[in-house]
């Protein structure tokens, strides 16, 4: 895997990874960004990292769920460097019929075998807490 950044002004910048599209990061003002900052960009890894396994796992498993919806909350040290000390993912699976076995089995094989991200920040010492629901179809 290859990537470039690119100042772009300010304390933005545009990041490209291999053939992707580019992604902006602003690590300026909150009031002012135009994108992510770098910290909220990791966040967002790790969000899109196990939500693409738990829908291919969903997929394969032929369980009938029509959206995923995954919502976090990250703690920080005080200190700098502030890195994650906790992060919260809740899982919102809907769909009909859906047993609550094959949704944990799908976060639990995201958490401990294949999202790369999440896998990473807690060989950082970062503690993750993942929790659950089952939706019916709106």
């Amino acid at each position: 895997m290859k990537g470039r950044l690119v100042h772009v002004d300010a304390m933005r910048f545009r990041a490209k990874a291999d053939d992707a599209p580019s992604i902006l990061f602003d690590a300026g003002d909150r009031g002012t960004r135009k994108g992510p900052s770098p910290v909220q960009g990791t966040l967002l890894s790790v969000m899109a990292c196990t939500a693409a396994d738990v829908v291919l796992i969903l997929q394969k498993e032929r369980v009938p769920f029509t959206s995923l919806e995954i919502t976090a909350d990250a703690e920080r040290a005080t200190e700098d460097p502030k890195v994650f000390t906790k992060i919260r993912l809740h899982y919102q699976v809907r769909g009909n019929g859906i047993k609550e076995s094959a949704v944990k089995r799908a976060i639990d094989l995201s958490s401990e075998k294949y999202c790369t991200v999440g896998i990473m920040l807690r060989r950082g010492g970062v503690e993750f807490v993942n929790t659950h629901e089952i939706l019916p179809m709106e």
